[in-house]
């Protein structure tokens, strides 16, 4: 049964003249040689095919002049092949071998590697020449450059011999059915070899036991083919010719899903034989084939768009530090008096608490200014400045890179007392944050606007406080690309930020003993939640790797749980200086720190890709100050340090508050 010998166009014209033209020497070399009806012959000999044990092959098995073929069964020839035993569709095909092995020993060499073994190199498509014997030892890369139609020839002098478990494989795309091998007088292959491509030989071809042919096959001019327990499928009936990837899948896991997306595209077109791979981006691809494996999963890291994974974690951080800021002691002056045991409990009064004679005397000064007053303190001003830093260590060996967050702003509030223990207030911010990742993988900034309404109600010694917040954020991105090709990223977009949190404490006065001062604790156990809302947006057009990226939530909510300490004294001019500290534990529940993201030159071919992301749980320690002063100006400062394994971060604020 004969077999149809032209192969259909495995991938749209453009493409493969664009890739043809990159990796070809010359027009000639890019021609697939014509085999005639010998492309049909998984094994054709001139003499004899002999076989021990169970060989499978999947195309025709023929010889011709000679007459004997043995060993099929215990062998097997799988349908639709058939054996063809000195007929004329055996010798037909022994005379298109001779035609096929001519027209290959007269193609022009684009390499001379005469004395060089194959075992360890990477060859790209071309005609490579041996003036006397192959040697194969280990494992030969053919890179097809994304060209499934690429031509690989090795034109040997004398014999082809490769050592056991020595392999052949193609990668870049190629589809391994247009490799040849001509030889000068015989082939052997050495015990579980694994060959890909047609072996034409003068003489004679030997597998070894359990060598395998794949996509390709064993045809002998003059000799024997000798087969022991083998696997030989031809080009024409076998699933081992279809595309190889155009990238390698085995690379770390947050470049997977990108590498996956480019190798789907490619197959698809090579499947349906249209354009899904636009040109420019198929020729950038060649930039990838010479690659070294740590360049090239350098390039798969640049492309896989980490960068958009940072822009959340960087509006969290401000959102953080604003929040904080509200209901800090000083700003909105809600919670002092129950942190500090200096604040007003109701109008005109100190709260009471076991202080040294100094600064009960300042307290009474206080006092004393207050009644004065025929209305007690009612509204509150106050502003701010403040800025935080984080660093989240990456993960080498998922593909993911450190990330550095910086933020600043500066904010003012003003406040009143609603009731006799319950203040309310709004405040407004403005700032900026950046982020960027290690190994020069990009980064961002954004300009930022805030807002928020806060409120505080006191019972006694107890509090409980709350905030909501909105920010405004508009957000660049940016990133070079240094090895695929050296281009520059940019996007531009509004993100949206909202957050809240309700807190409540109660304060115990704790007397001085002997040379300990007296003090207050205030265990407090505090919620709060966050989300960021990314639209989709997408990166310059100009460049043939931009990204589009689709609208995502990020969201983030913490449980906080520690205590408060603080102590009082008198101060300069019966002012009061107050020292703070604190030291609580924070759990911290993050949504999944991924983006879902595709190439805008490949538009159906999607893919996830995901950013490092902070640890859970981390400890949290502060310490400030606060003076007050008889005019009822006080400024305040306090530093703020969260630890845990793999992310650290520090921010600081000062305030400036003035009451009447």
């Amino acid at each position: 049964m004969e077999l149809a010998n032209e192969k259909p166009s495995r991938i749209p014209g453009l493409i493969a003249a664009a890739m043809l033209a990159a990796a070809m020497p010359t027009a000639a070399d890019a021609q697939v040689p014509n085999l005639g009806t010998a492309a049909n012959f998984a094994v054709l000999a001139g003499s004899t095919v002999t076989n021990t044990g169970t060989t499978i092959v999947t195309g025709n098995v023929g010889v011709s002049p000679g007459s004997a073929i043995t060993g099929f069964p215990p062998g097997v020839v799988l349908p639709p092949g058939s054996t063809f035993i000195g007929d004329a569709v055996a010798m037909q095909a022994q005379i298109d071998l001779t035609a096929g092995y001519n027209t290959i020993a007269a193609r022009s060499t684009t390499a001379d590697l005469t004395g060089t073994n194959l075992g360890g190199l990477t060859l790209t498509p071309g005609v490579y020449n041996f003036t006397t014997a192959a040697f194969l030892t280990g494992t030969l890369t053919l890179n097809a450059l994304g060209n499934p139609n690429a031509v690989f020839i090795f034109n040997v002098g004398t014999t082809l011999t490769t050592a056991s478990a020595s392999t052949v494989r193609v990668i870049g795309g190629g589809t391994g059915d247009n490799v040849y091998w001509r030889v000068g007088t015989s082939a052997t292959l050495g015990t579980t070899t694994t060959l890909v491509g047609d072996i034409l030989a003068l003489t004679s071809i030997t597998l070894n036991t359990g060598a395998t042919i794949t996509c390709g096959s064993a045809l002998a001019r003059n000799g024997a083919v000798t087969l022991d327990t083998n696997t030989i499928a031809t080009r024409n009936l076998t699933a081992a010719c279809t595309p190889s990837a155009l990238l390698p899948s085995t690379v770390p896991a947050n470049t997977a899903a990108t590498t996956a997306a480019i190798n789907s595209a490619f197959a698809t077109a090579v499947a349906n034989n249209n354009g899904i791979l636009p040109n420019a981006f198929a020729q950038a691809f060649l930039n990838l084939s010479g690659l070294s494996p740590a360049q090239l999963l350098l390039a798969l890291q640049q492309l896989n768009g980490e960068v958009g994974t940072g822009v959340a974690q960087s509006g969290f951080q401000a959102m953080n530090s604003f929040l904080s800021l509200v209901l800090s002691p000083n700003p909105g002056d809600t919670l002092s008096g129950d942190r500090s045991g200096i604040g007003p409990s109701r109008p005109g009064l100190i709260v009471k608490a076991p202080y040294p004679v100094k600064v009960t005397a300042a307290m009474a000064a206080f006092n004393a200014a207050r009644r004065a007053d025929f209305d007690p303190d009612r509204w509150g001003i106050w502003g701010a400045a403040y800025g935080g830093q984080t660093r989240i260590g990456g993960d080498t060996t998922a593909g993911l890179h450190d990330l550095d967050v910086r933020s600043y702003g500066f904010a003012g509030g003003l406040d009143y007392r609603l009731f006799a223990n319950t203040t309310v207030g709004f405040a407004l911010g403005g700032g900026a944050t950046s982020f960027g990742l290690s190994d020069n993988m990009g980064g961002g900034r954004s300009d930022m606007l805030q807002a928020a309404i806060y409120s505080s109600t006191r019972f006694n010694a107890a509090y409980v406080s709350m905030a909501l917040a909105y920010a405004w954020h508009d957000v660049t991105t940016d990133q070079y690309l240094s090895v695929a090709n050296s281009d520059r990223l940019t996007a531009n977009f509004k993100a949206n930020n909202v957050g809240g949190r309700i807190e409540g404490g109660y304060r115990f006065g704790i007397p001085a003993v002997y040379m300990v001062p007296a003090f207050g604790i205030t265990p407090y156990a505090a919620l709060q939640g966050q989300a960021y809302f990314t639209p989709a947006y997408s990166e310059n057009a100009s460049s043939i790797f931009a990204r589009s990226y689709d609208a995502r939530t990020s969201t983030v909510y913490r449980t906080e749980l520690g205590a408060w300490f603080d102590t009082s004294q008198a101060f300069y001019n019966d002012s009061i200086l107050t020292l703070r500290s604190r030291a609580a534990w924070a759990h911290d529940e993050y949504s999944d720190p991924s983006i879902s993201a595709s190439f805008i030159a490949l538009p159906g071919y999607r893919f996830v890709t995901y950013g490092v992301a902070p640890a859970r749980d981390l400890l949290l320690a502060s310490v400030g100050a606060e003076v007050r002063f008889r005019n009822r100006i006080s400024v305040g400062a306090q530093f703020d340090g969260e630890f845990a394994d793999r992310t650290i971060k520090y921010s600081g604020r000062a305030v400036v508050r003035y009451s009447w």
